[in-house]
């Protein structure tokens, strides 16, 4: 009886369904689907009264997205795009949604923010994030136009300036990277992007004035794990090693996936033969980047001075399978006894 009951409920819904005029391809939900909370129920009940109105599928889509349910999404913005060709905001959320559920889809997110920008030549939103996707994919040439268009724009010119530095840094041009850097800093001296990247186009060749950068970016946001980072590291190459410490631990605190402020602590332990502390920073290390061959070698190191040869030969040998060439590890092994 109640597979009865549920085949006339189903076959009762499917009439209904047919006798509206749901656009091809579109999400088609049951306002009795207790599997979807009452804001999407919401609009669904006007989407079911009226299924031809582009805006419900908008709305419904956009909902769909913040609860990070990005296939239904992507179904509602394609239904809303279908019925409103001409309507770049569409366009733009969708090609959104293609990349926040998969950072390296860019055919179908580049295809929706050229259509959205035939539709509208000055949508900053979809010019800054194509520029964005150019950029990821190395087209430098075609990111670059985009980019200059949009420097003067108000919501988005700083914006754009970074993305610069990104890409002019990438093709070696330090020069140019610096020089955008430094208009951004003198328009706007707090800007804390640019005060760290500038600190770190510093920090191998100009140390002293990266320090000064950092301790400006500390003063601007003094949780930056990135900057905190930045300083821990200067420290360790002044040998301040009791400074550097302090430092590694509070980025870790802030942050405790940051593997290379675990790494570089456990380097610095190993340097006053905490060997213990290396085991336990190297083993975080492996559980965050299971395949990061220097904390195989180092926590190899640390088992080798604590007399556990096998653990040592075990993990130089894991290290070598990773990187066959790496030198450290080739040669901890062959003067393994």
């Amino acid at each position: 009886m109640r597979r009865l009951t549920y085949l006339v409920i189903s076959v009762a819904l499917f009439l209904v369904n047919c006798g509206q005029n749901y656009p091809e391809g579109a999400l088609i939900i049951s306002e009795s689907d207790t599997s979807y909370n009452e804001d999407i129920l919401k609009v669904t009940r006007k989407i079911n009264a009226d299924p031809q109105i582009a805006e419900n599928y908008y709305l419904r889509a956009n909902t769909f997205y913040f609860q990070t349910k990005f296939d239904a999404a992507i179904l509602d913005f394609q239904t809303a795009s279908q019925l409103d060709p001409k309507n770049p905001l569409y366009r733009y959320r969708l090609a959104e949604t293609y990349l926040e559920k998969d950072s390296a889809n860019y055919e179908q997110a580049a295809k929706q923010l050229q259509s959205a920008l035939q539709l509208k030549t000055d949508y900053a939103e979809a010019q800054f994030l194509y520029a964005k996707l150019l950029l990821a994919r190395q087209q430098y040439d075609l990111s670059e136009p985009l980019l200059k268009a949009l420097v003067k724009n108000a919501d988005f010119g700083v914006k754009a300036q970074l993305l610069q530095v990104v890409s002019f840094k990438e093709q070696k041009d330090t020069i140019k990277a610096i020089q955008v850097l430094d208009q951004i800093l003198l328009n706007d001296p707090n800007n804390y992007d640019a005060t760290m990247q500038k600190a770190l186009f510093l920090l191998e060749k100009e140390p002293n004035t990266a320090s000064q950068y950092i301790d400006k970016a500390l003063v601007i946001d003094e949780f930056s794990a990135e900057a905190l980072y930045a300083k821990a590291l200067l420290k360790q190459r002044s040998s301040q090693y009791a400074d550097a410490e302090i430092l590694y631990n509070r980025v870790i605190k802030i942050n405790p996936s940051h593997v290379f402020a675990h790494y570089n602590l456990a380097v610095v332990e190993a340097m006053f033969e905490n060997n213990d502390a290396v085991v336990e920073l190297c083993s975080r290390v492996l559980d965050l980047e299971s395949s990061n061959y220097k904390a195989l070698t180092l926590r190899g190191y640390a088992f080798e001075q604590m007399g556990n040869k096998k653990a040592a030969r075990k993990d130089y040998q894991a290290a070598l399978d990773i990187k066959p060439d790496y030198n450290q590890a080739k040669q901890y092994l062959k003067e393994l006894i």
